[in-house]
């Protein structure tokens, strides 16, 4: 490959990254908010701190202690529910994580000529999930992670020495839309968990 053609395709490959994760941040989980009858933009606001200590520090676990401070003070969500569901999707809500690992095996595995049929990449959206639900919410994760899975497959890992530089900025932002897909997440199971609670009441009165 030409040195041309190499920067070329690493830089659709960062687009694909990026492009993925935000599209997630400002299309998809904005949607899930609406739909639950929230203010995406008023939300985000509130929870600005938290997503500023995400981006950060590159870790979503350090996040947790004030994502939860101003999920509990700023909105009206039941505590019970902020307290389970904000660690646990910390733990295993690792969406621009597995987007990462998906995107860098497909990548990294074309240039050096090995492709996926289709049942195989359906195989890799699963293997990338699970992956990323074992991730821990530290600086680097992702990276190893997708070294790792790479490895097994017996693929270099020279072009992973290109993508290190940019996973800085990757990694920064993976972070805090990680810790707003969990945010958002946790405020849509208590709007669910709110609609129960009115309809069982409802039930006890009629």
């Amino acid at each position: 490959m030409s040195q041309s053609l190499q920067l070329d395709t690493l830089s659709l490959y960062l687009f694909c990254v990026v492009g993925a994760n935000i599209l997630q941040a400002i299309v998809v989980l904005p949607l899930l908010l609406k739909r639950k009858g929230m203010d995406p933009m008023v939300i985000f606001k509130k929870m600005l701190p938290a997503l500023q200590v995400a981006f950060w520090s590159k870790s979503s676990s350090a996040a947790l202690p004030v994502a939860l401070k101003h999920l509990k003070c700023n909105t009206d969500i039941d505590h019970k529910v902020a307290s389970i569901s904000m660690p646990l999707c910390i733990s295993i809500n690792m969406n621009g994580c597995a987007a990462f690992i998906l995107t860098t095996v497909f990548f990294v595995s074309k240039c050096h000529g090995i492709f996926f049929s289709a049942p195989e990449m359906l195989i890799w959206i699963l293997i990338s999930t699970l992956t990323a639900v074992g991730n821990a919410g530290v600086p680097m994760g992702c990276y190893f992670l997708s070294c790792a899975l790479l490895s097994s497959m017996g693929v270099s890992l020279q072009i992973m020495g290109f993508i290190l530089p940019f996973y800085v900025m990757i990694d920064m932002l993976e972070s805090a839309i990680n810790v707003w897909s969990d945010i958002c997440v946790t405020l849509a199971v208590n709007a669910d968990n709110e609609m129960a609670h009115d309809l069982e009441a409802s039930e006890i009165t009629a």
